[in-house]
């Protein structure tokens, strides 16, 4: 959704647009402009600039001041990873920069370009990948001005300014050291607006160096206190997970409305064999819901991109297709799915929530899929439109279905439904099927002389089976023999002491009888 606080400003379009199609930016910036901004990132010269100018202009048509935001500072974060352009102040300075005496830190991200070969995917290109008008992919730069720390991309805070300068934490490796860092809010007028606007905090930061890109890293044996106030907050991050130590929020324990007080930030820390540097920003956070809310609205997954792929591995003669079981629920929280998404480098079709994936970056930054462990970063993240139209089309308590390698799916109860169906089918063509009762006894009482047919074996035709018989003989059919179905699963082992039965007299053809015969089924005459 376009937000529009303010019209942008003709002189800034104009010098952006001339800034675009001078000569100042090379093929490679670019290319990196384009690809921040979702554009296609090959060509030649005059096409990359072609791209990013219709972009400018439709931004401005649309008139969405956020947007035209960050794509300047791409363009600016494009001009700053030239070297010989790196002193020319006019075009790496942000209008949100602050007094000239206090160093600034720069805010960028990570360079993870879009692979191309990563995923089929994204080589269909407009096909495969859709976004709907006017809802580009975010752009991942911000740089607040020329300073001296840079650090990572974070889509949950952008810096705005700093209000304290850049402190030095000397090696201690056997002692113990403290920072003190005043800050007044008369002094930085930057800190009313976390007054006004809860989404702009105060936030510590500090970094294991100065040059090039860097990740939050406090000293390993650390501690923060503001106004003698101890800070519960996690700063050594995931063990062994570089990255995932986030800025401490100090908002909440300022005395901000009090204009001159002089609010005491201390910072101790103690054996490190490195230097550290800190420093004091205000940050406009965003949550995970307007997050979320942007995946939403911008790169979506296909459906006919993930159809058409599983119909490509299927056809595929060196792989056997056989169908997949896709869960429905994420494997963060093992709730149903809301906002399906994945990375575009990942090629499986499972998804995981939105939300959750977001809430757990927001408390750890690894920025890992949690499927294939592929990097997941904010700006690859996308919806994918075959699962979510699974979840509009199915029971909100199932948990699973089938999916056919032609890319149709089946619920667990209609596959079942369709299998219980054939086998009564089957059962119902036998019309001369009849069942009856076994009991399968006779594995344990025969003796050596007592000769005992097969169970289910039919008696002779001399014999009245029907009348003569024992319980546990199957009553035989007029027309055909019945089927006898014996329980494999028992064992002799697992089951109760069977009554024995009574004894009785067993008759010869010669009228002669043998009392002492244990036969419970009908003996032939010797």
């Amino acid at each position: 959704m376009a937000t529009s606080f303010s019209p942008i400003s003709r002189q800034d379009v104009t010098a952006l647009l001339r800034q675009v199609q001078g000569n100042q930016l090379l093929n490679r910036q670019l290319s990196s402009v384009c690809q921040v901004n979702g554009l296609k990132s090959t060509g030649v010269k005059a096409e990359l600039q072609r791209r990013i100018v219709d972009l400018i202009q439709e931004t401005v048509a649309a008139n969405d001041l956020t947007r035209f935001q960050q794509i300047r500072h791409s363009i600016t974060n494009a001009v700053l990873q030239r070297p010989s352009l790196a002193s020319k102040a006019p075009v790496q300075r942000n209008a949100m920069t602050t007094a000239a005496t206090l160093p600034s830190p720069q805010f960028v991200p990570p360079r993870t370009p879009y692979n191309q070969n990563a995923s089929p995917y994204q080589q269909r290109g407009i096909h495969g990948i859709t976004s709907v008008a006017n809802s580009r992919p975010l752009d991942t730069s911000f740089v607040s001005s020329i300073g001296t720390i840079m650090f990572h991309y974070s889509p949950f805070y952008q810096i705005e300014t700093a209000v304290s300068s850049l402190r030095t934490c000397e090696t201690m490796a056997q002692h113990r050291n403290s920072i003190n860092i005043p800050i007044k809010s008369s002094d930085h007028p930057s800190l009313q607006q976390c007054l006004r606007d809860e989404s702009y905090r105060v936030m510590v930061f500090c970094a294991g160096d100065v040059s090039g890109f860097q990740n939050v890293a406090f000293p390993h044996q650390s501690e923060l206190r503001v106004n003698n106030q101890e800070i519960k907050a996690n700063l050594r991050g995931l063990k062994n997970k570089p990255g995932s130590t986030r800025p401490v929020d100090i908002t909440a324990v300022l005395r901000l409305k009090q204009l001159h007080y002089i609010n005491n930030v201390e910072f101790t820390y103690a054996l490190t064999n490195k230097k550290f540097y800190l420093i004091i920003n205000v940050c406009r956070t965003t949550t995970v819901k307007e997050l979320v809310s942007s995946i939403s609205t911008r790169l979506k997954i296909s459906k006919d991109s993930v159809v058409a792929e599983l119909n490509k591995k299927a056809q595929d003669p060196d792989v056997v297709a056989t169908s997949q079981v896709l869960s429905l629920k994420c494997p963060l929280s093992y709730m149903r799915l809301d906002v399906p998404c994945r990375s575009l480098s990942c090629t499986h079709i499972q998804c995981f929530d939105a939300t959750s994936y977001l809430q757990l970056q927001e408390q750890g930054p690894q920025w890992l899929c949690p499927i294939c462990n592929k990097p997941a970063p904010f700006e690859q993240l996308a919806v994918d439109e075959y699962v979510r139209e699974i979840l509009a089309n199915t029971r909100r308590d199932l948990e699973t279905v089938t999916i056919e390698p032609n890319g149709h799916w089946l619920d667990k109860s209609s596959r079942d439904e369709n299998i219980n169906s054939t086998s009564d089918t089957a059962f119902e063509d036998d019309d001369d099927l009849e069942i009856s009762e076994i009991n399968i006894i006779g594995r344990r009482l025969e003796t050596p002389k007592t000769v005992t047919p097969i169970i289910g074996t039919p008696a002779s035709g001399g014999r009245d089976s029907s009348a003569g018989a024992p319980r546990g003989i199957a009553t035989t059919s007029a027309k055909r023999p019945a089927v006898a179905v014996v329980d494999l699963t028992l064992s002799s082992d697992d089951e109760e002491p069977l009554e024995r039965p009574r004894k009785r007299q067993n008759t010869s053809a010669n009228d002669l009888q043998y009392p002492n015969s244990m036969g419970f089924l009908s003996e032939s005459p010797i």
